[in-house]
C-alpha cells in the first residue's frame, strides 16, 4: 500500500478512496455473490490509519467522523480478527482513523480502512504475509478489499477478487487525471442494490460485450454502470442530476452502487466554481463535493 510511515507510535497508512469508471454487473452465481467486471481506479482522495500494538487486549478503534461504528462490526476490527486467526498472533492493537471517506457512497472507504489495517499489522509483526496473502485474507472480509492491499487502477472480475493489470495504455491515459466527486445527503445500502438487479433479471445485468466495447472506446464510453438505472428508479435526485450533467456535455457517472457520482473534466477547462453551484442547485449546499485526481 502506498505511503505507509512509521509514526513516533506504531504506523500510519494512507488508505485511499476508490472510483468504480466501469462497473458490470452480469449475474449471479451459485455461491450467492455476482459476477462483475469493473475498472477501478483509486484516488487521491484519503482516510489515514495509524495502528500501535498493545501490551494486551482488546483491540481499540477511535475514529474522527461522528456516526461511523468503532465496535466489532467495524471492518478494521474484523481486520485484526482475521490477522491474528491467520499469523497465530497473540497481538492486539489500538487503531486511529482520521475519516475523510464518507460512508454509503460507494467510494470503498471501510474497504480501503481494513486493507490499511491489515499493511499496517503486517509491518509491526515484521512482514509475516507477503501481498499475495494479504489479498487473500482481504477476500474474506469484503469483495473491494483486496484491490487497496497494493491500490492501482486496475480490473476486478469474478465477485471483486479477482484483480488484474489494466491495459496500459489506459493506465498512462488516466493517471493523475482530475475528478470532482459529490454525495447527496443520503447512502445507497449495496444489500438493496444487489437485491435491485436481481429482481430486475435479466434486464438490468450487464453482457459481456458491453465491457470490451467500454474499454475500447474514448472517455465518454468508458464510463458505465450497472447500478445506475436501478438506483435511479428509486433515488431519482441522482439520476436527474446525471442526465442534467451529461446535456450539458460533461463525462459523468455514479461509483460502485452509490450514491457518489463524479465528473471528469478530461481536457476541459471545468472548475469547481462552475460545476459546484450546478451540485448543490439539485441536491442542496449540504453536499459532500471534493476535488481529487486519480491515483
Amino acid at each position: 500500500m502506498k505511503d505507509l510511515k512509521k509514526a513516533k507510535k506504531g504506523v500510519t497508512v494512507k488508505t485511499p478512496a476508490k472510483v468504480n469508471l466501469m462497473l458490470a454487473v452480469h449475474g449471479l452465481r451459485e455461491d450467492g455473490f455476482h459476477d462483475l467486471t469493473s475498472l477501478v481506479a483509486p484516488l487521491d482522495f484519503a482516510d489515514a490509519l495509524t495502528v500501535q500494538a498493545l501490551e494486551s487486549g482488546p483491540d481499540q478503534l477511535t475514529c474522527s467522523m461522528p456516526g461511523i461504528p468503532v465496535d466489532g462490526s467495524n471492518l478494521v476490527l474484523k481486520a485484526a480478527v482475521a490477522f491474528r486467526a491467520v499469523t497465530g498472533s497473540s497481538r492486539h492493537y489500538k487503531f486511529q482513523l482520521e475519516k475523510r471517506i464518507p460512508s454509503g457512497a460507494g467510494l470503498g472507504g471501510g474497504s480501503s480502512n481494513a486493507a490499511g489495517a491489515l499493511v499496517a499489522m503486517n509491518q509491526l509483526e515484521g512482514a509475516p504475509l507477503n501481498n499475495e496473502a494479504l489479498r487473500g485474507v482481504a477476500a474474506d472480509l469484503g469483495s473491494d478489499c483486496p484491490l487497496f492491499i497494493e491500490p492501482q487502477i486496475c480490473l476486478m472480475r469474478g465477485r471483486g477478487d479477482q484483480i488484474e493489470a489494466a491495459p496500459k495504455v489506459l493506465v498512462a491515459s488516466l493517471t493523475g487525471q482530475p475528478i470532482f466527486l459529490f454525495k447527496p445527503g443520503f447512502g445507497v445500502s449495496t444489500a438493496w442494490a444487489y437485491g435491485a438487479l436481481k429482481s430486475a433479471n435479466p434486464s438490468a445485468y450487464t453482457k459481456t460485450a458491453v465491457v470490451q466495447s467500454c474499454l475500447r472506446g474514448d472517455l465518454r464510453a468508458l464510463i458505465f454502470n450497472s447500478f445506475e438505472e436501478v438506483v435511479g428508479h428509486k433515488y431519482r435526485a441522482i439520476g436527474t442530476l446525471l442526465n442534467d450533467l451529461r446535456a450539458r456535455g460533461l463525462v459523468c457517472g455514479m461509483s460502485g452502487s452509490g450514491s457518489c457520482c463524479f465528473v471528469l473534466p478530461g481536457s476541459s477547462a471545468l472548475k469547481q466554481k462552475d460545476l459546484k453551484p450546478i451540485i448543490e442547485s439539485a441536491w442542496g449546499d449540504s453536499v459532500f463535493f471534493v476535488e481529487t485526481a486519480l491515483d
